[in-house]
């Protein structure tokens, strides 16, 4: 429980972000192709929150038990996880920059 939660607050960096444009730094190139699939509407935030839904209600987190004091409120932080998540989800704006990748354009 406690590698979750520590997972969870922690920045989850996908193998993606190395990509690169030349000319572009680290990431960037990641940036620019989580913004286009925000704004096509292929991979959001709230899909981020349904994956994180998910493995709750799988994994039983919500009804563990036996925990110690600090699983207790790493178990609570997850579970609450979700629904702080859809708050912010809600209040940002959908990127609008069109990005050229030139693996796509040529």
């Amino acid at each position: 429980m406690l590698a979750f939660e520590d997972m969870m607050r922690k920045k989850i960096v996908m193998p993606a972000h190395f990509l690169r444009e030349v000319g572009l730094k680290i990431g960037q190139t990641f940036g620019h192709f989580t913004d286009a699939a925000q704004r096509l509407g292929i991979y959001t935030a709230v899909d981020y929150v349904d994956i994180l839904k998910e493995l709750i209600t799988d994994w039983h987190i919500e009804s563990m038990t036996g925990l110690s004091e600090s699983g207790e409120k790493a178990r609570d932080y997850v579970v609450a996880l979700p629904n702080r998540l859809l708050r912010i989800a809600d209040r940002m704006k959908n990127p609008t920059l069109d990005y050229k990748f030139s693996w796509i354009a040529g």
